[in-house]
């Protein structure tokens, strides 16, 4: 047995030897003059992974491709090695991961775990956002659009477990207000506290009529909207019109739900959630 063993060691040792002499020979062999592969080729810009990454996301949101999210999602952490642009890579991550937990929970119970972790991927994304040193001349942009996003994010966390409402509801209340005070004007955080009084019940602060004149004043700002950097979020105004048109079903007005997404549809023809969900359902109805 013992001699069995040794010769065996004394194989793997001659293998090793002459792969190592093979291997010796390809490198000596190599013509000097042919060009190398390089490893460290310039990687792709930040800022154009993100405007990327933005398109990438969009077509999966409107398509409900959720192959699509993912690659935008992983094209967004691409951009996390650029730390001037950090702060709008968590940024984008984090709407990602809220969008694809919208998707997984409208696909029905079985998929809210799975859910819950994109939510809670998308809440450290954002907090780690709000902990970056931004020296940008759109710091203000920057803060205010991720207080917005984790606002909404919460929100939706309280959603799928009311528990979790006695201590996150007033950080996402103080979320939305610093980012009003930062943006007053900004679509998104006005779309956000919308939807935010729209879903809050009542006895909480909530407030359907404080949620209809938001939408309504959302749909203005977004119409004025002019975004003067390609990284900066421009989603929003189809969505508006969605909840505006929601906000008129909750009232029984159907002809303005349908007007309110007829109009979404015009801004954004892909719009899937309006087109196959909520403008059938007005339909259907009448």
């Amino acid at each position: 047995m013992q001699y069995i063993l040794l010769a065996l060691i004394v194989s793997l040792i001659i293998l090793t030897q002459k792969g190592y002499a093979v291997a010796q020979q390809s490198t000596d062999g190599q013509n000097p003059d042919q060009p190398t592969v390089k490893s460290d080729e310039p990687a792709q810009p930040a800022a154009d992974l993100l405007t990327s990454g933005k398109k990438i996301l969009q077509q999966g949101i409107n398509e409900n491709n959720l192959d699509a999210m993912y690659a935008a999602r992983a094209t967004f952490e691409r951009a996390l090695a650029d730390k001037s642009l950090s702060a709008w890579s968590h940024y984008y991550i984090a709407l990602t991961d809220y969008r694809i937990a919208n998707y997984l929970l409208a696909q029905g119970k079985k998929n809210k775990d799975r859910a819950s972790k994109h939510l809670k991927e998308a809440a450290e994304h954002l907090e780690e956002a709000t902990r970056e040193d931004i020296t940008r001349e759109d710091a203000k942009t920057v803060a205010a659009e991720v207080c917005a996003l984790l606002s909404s994010v919460y929100g939706r966390q309280i959603s799928q477990s009311g528990i979790k409402g006695i201590f996150l509801g007033p950080k996402s209340g103080n979320l939305l207000k610093k980012a009003e005070q930062l943006a007053p004007d900004n679509p998104r955080v006005v779309l956000s506290a919308a939807i935010s009084a729209f879903n809050t019940p009542k006895m909480w602060g909530g407030s359907k009529e404080r949620a209809m004149e938001g939408f309504q004043r959302a749909v203005y700002l977004f119409s004025q909207e002019k975004p003067t950097d390609p990284i900066h979020p421009v989603w929003g105004h189809s969505e508006t019109y969605a909840w505006l048109g929601i906000a008129y079903m909750d009232r029984d007005e159907e002809d303005s739900a349908r007007t309110a997404f007829e109009k979404a549809l015009e801004i954004d023809p892909d719009n899937g959630w309006v087109k196959y969900d909520l403008l059938p359902k007005v339909k259907k109805e009448n």
